[in-house]
């Protein structure tokens, strides 16, 4: 029989540091589940990684990845060490799939890859975020069939401060009442396809407005997306490069009249959810979990491997009535409790078999 009672223990990679982090984890301890915070030290492993359940990977990549191969080679090294000794102490290793690989890769060719394979065989419980990306994910890694779990990206309603009306917002950023606004918001790299997003927007008709707000982690890639600015020459463009504060969001958001997602590759978005968490339509690639999380009245999907499809697409959403409230009830469903409970549920089923198997 499963004792429902039996404690769990998770050492997380990462913790803390991140918004999905924050709310997820406060999900899963208020379950009873012990959640340590991990730190990718040899010394520091072997110290503490004993009467650990469960080990719990979100970004394989930051284990290892750093621009100077000797570096990146000792942190790999250090990671297969990390697995080895997981396994001996008796440790499961769990992965929540937010991407397939890194968009960043790697220097060394072949390494992403290669830790995705080491863990589809190692790990033993993979969370995805909705069922178009779990296909996206076991047809890219076939041997996971049957071992993926289906769980929520929970909304942030609540999580970022939102007590700025969309008037005071607009009076802030200096927009009028009636205008129409898109806005991108978030980090600004070459996989959130902001050349296609301009250019788009620099063919639609009328006069709204967009907004690009985020940090450039790539002085390069900013060269040249305020390159491809000028070259379009519109004054209705408005870049805002930078980090956006907690504090700061409400002020992007409530402001916009939809938030575009651009992207060219991705399987999980928090810049969709933080939209929709704030009553504001998002217009997205069909790609991903995007799929699933834009339902009807909640946005516009597009095909990307069309070109014109992403300015079709804003053009239809300017002439779109969205209900702010429709969208906000439709981003409550998605929440950290749920979650949570079919996260510990599986690590409590996983228990109790291995245990049985054990006698």
């Amino acid at each position: 029989m499963l004792n429902q009672q039996r404690s769990i223990s998770v050492m997380a990679f990462p913790r803390r540091g991140d918004a999905y982090i924050d709310c997820f984890y406060a999900a899963v301890e208020a379950q009873g589940v012990e959640v340590q915070e991990g730190q990718f030290s040899g010394r520091w492993l072997g110290k503490h990684l004993r009467n650990i359940d469960y080990v719990h990977i979100h970004w394989p990549s930051f284990f290892y990845s750093y621009p100077e191969p000797r570096k990146c080679i000792r942190h790999f090294a250090l990671f297969l060490f990390f697995l080895g000794l997981t396994r001996w102490r008796g440790a499961q290793v769990i992965w929540t799939i937010h991407n397939l690989y890194p968009h960043d890769r790697c220097i060394i060719p072949g390494l992403d890859k290669f830790t995705r394979w080491l863990l589809v065989r190692w790990a033993t419980i993979f969370f995805v975020h909705g069922s178009s990306a779990q296909k996206v994910v076991v047809k890219e890694f076939p041997n996971l069939r049957g071992l993926t779990v289906l769980i929520e990206h929970g909304h942030w309603i609540g999580y970022y401060p939102n007590q700025m009306s969309a008037s005071a917002a607009r009076s802030r950023l200096q927009f009028a009442e009636n205008e129409f606004v898109f806005l991108f918001i978030g980090l600004c790299k070459p996989y959130k396809n902001l050349e296609r997003l301009i250019s788009a927007f620099d063919s639609l008709p009328g006069t709204p407005k967009l907004i690009i707000a985020g940090k450039f982690q790539d002085v390069r890639y900013e060269a040249h997306i305020r390159a491809a600015l000028d070259s379009v020459r519109n004054d209705r463009i408005i870049l805002r490069p930078g980090f956006v504060s907690h504090d700061e969001m409400q002020i992007y958001v409530k402001a916009c009249s939809v938030v575009v997602t651009p992207y060219s590759d991705v399987l999980t978005s928090g810049s969709a959810m933080l939209a929709l968490s704030f009553g504001r339509p998002v217009i997205a690639p069909a790609i991903g979990s995007l799929k699933d999380l834009i339902v009807e009245g909640c946005g516009l999907l597009y095909d990307p491997s069309r070109p014109n499809n992403l300015g079709d697409a804003m053009l239809a959403a300017a002439n779109t009535k969205f209900n702010e409230q429709h969208i906000l009830a439709e981003a409550a469903k998605r929440n950290w409790g749920e979650s949570a409970k079919i996260v510990v549920d599986s690590l409590r089923r996983h228990l109790h078999r291995d245990g049985e198997s054990q006698k």
